[in-house]
């Protein structure tokens, strides 16, 4: 039997993938020109319009959230659904004959799988779905469901605000995004309506913590093209992480983070880019423990060496690529579905808790006795 806190552990590892992508872009620089080790089409959002239109402010509430485990055109569940989620991020497609000899890309750690630089389809870079899914899936096989579940019965959702917001070719679309809780203080489940509203957003996606118009996760350079709406231009921004889960502050910088979806009906979703994996780890360690998931014992140590080992991009290269360099970063890509959504500039603000949560690694943190569902060392 799986005891509940590798369960727990499981799902917070992925829940954190997703909202980890909630806070504050910065600047980035030019990239340089697109190279390839493998053939085919590259993977991109639409490149950014130069035409202008005048629209309106639109809201929108993601109403699922899909981590690469089924496949975009039925949601049937499918091994290599990964390899249809996410962008081309360091503009190369590699092949697992070239990842084998870490062929025109970063070198593969040690003790890593020899296909682990090898890419999804039109050179997607998606280590996270690949790799690191698969082990989430082996200890909790309905991770996704659960995850999109607190979507539908109005637990947790992401909102975004998009100005200007048209369905034809537009250069500016500029857009905040929110984390919103509780759907009508827990009295019943979203319908995801054109006009609802209904959510709570969290203090902590504000500036200065009560004004919705002062959010931390904006995109000022945001555009429509070819149907899309895209955060912002490709390659060029890191989004900066500043999440609060279970008591514990976590801090990650996302290179080359992007955002995406259909404008006509919220479809193909896509959250993309990559976190540096010691960074990653750092942060993670607080939060595990929480959960009693400790260092040393089997579960903390089996996903560490997973996200290690899965290690396929360079944090702060450009493109996302040194050859003369070990791999340090592992790429990531979410899908999701957005519905349009009822005005929340005037929604109420959730209080985040301020008080920490326990260390349940800690012998020191309570009694002494450690928590009857930790798992032991030896699993």
């Amino acid at each position: 039997m799986i005891k509940r806190s590798t369960l727990i552990a499981s799902a917070f590892l992925a829940t954190t993938a997703v909202a980890g992508f909630a806070f504050a872009p910065g600047c980035g620089s030019s990239d340089p020109e697109p190279t390839t080790t493998g053939s085919g089409e590259s993977a991109k959002p639409p490149a950014r319009t130069t035409k202008t239109a005048t629209g309106k402010t639109q809201w929108f509430a993601i109403n699922a959230l899909k981590l690469g485990l089924t496949r975009k055109t039925d949601g049937v569940a499918d091994a290599n659904a990964w390899k249809d989620y996410g962008f081309d991020l360091d503009n190369k497609s590699t092949t697992k004959e070239q990842s084998k000899g870490s062929e025109g890309t970063c070198k593969r750690r040690e003790g890593s799988p020899t296909n682990v630089l090898a890419d999804g389809n039109k050179g997607i870079d998606n280590n996270f779905g690949q790799h690191v899914m698969s082990v989430i899936k082996s200890l909790k096989a309905d991770a996704e469901d659960a995850v999109t579940g607190a979507v539908k019965d109005g637990s947790f959702t992401l909102l975004m605000k998009i100005d200007n917001f048209t369905t034809e070719d537009n250069s500016k679309a500029p857009a905040s995004v929110y984390v919103a809780n509780d759907f009508n203080n827990k009295m019943g489940a979203p319908t995801f309506g054109e006009t609802e509203t209904g959510w709570q957003i969290v203090d902590g996606s504000l500036t200065d913590g009560k004004t919705i118009a002062n959010a931390k996760l904006s995109f000022p350079d945001a555009y429509i093209a070819n149907g899309y709406w895209v955060s912002g231009d490709f390659g060029k921004g890191r989004i900066n992480l500043n999440i609060s889960l279970s008591g514990a502050d976590i801090s990650l910088p996302i290179d080359s983070g992007i955002i995406s979806f259909k404008v006509a009906d919220g479809s193909d979703g896509t959250i993309a880019g990559a976190m540096n994996i010691d960074a990653l780890r750092e942060a993670l360690t607080p939060v595990a423990k929480r959960f009693g998931i400790c260092p040393g014992n089997a579960t903390y140590e089996q996903v560490i060496s997973t996200l290690t080992q899965s290690a396929d991009l360079v944090s702060g290269a450009p493109n996302l690529q040194d050859t003369s360099k070990t791999c340090d970063a592992i790429s990531i890509a979410l899908g999701f579905t957005a519905k349009k959504a009822g005005d929340h500039s005037m929604a109420p603000i959730k209080t985040s808790s301020t008080t920490p949560g326990p260390d349940e690694c800690d012998p020191m943190a309570d009694s002494g006795t450690p928590p009857a569902d930790a798992p032991s060392s030896g699993g």
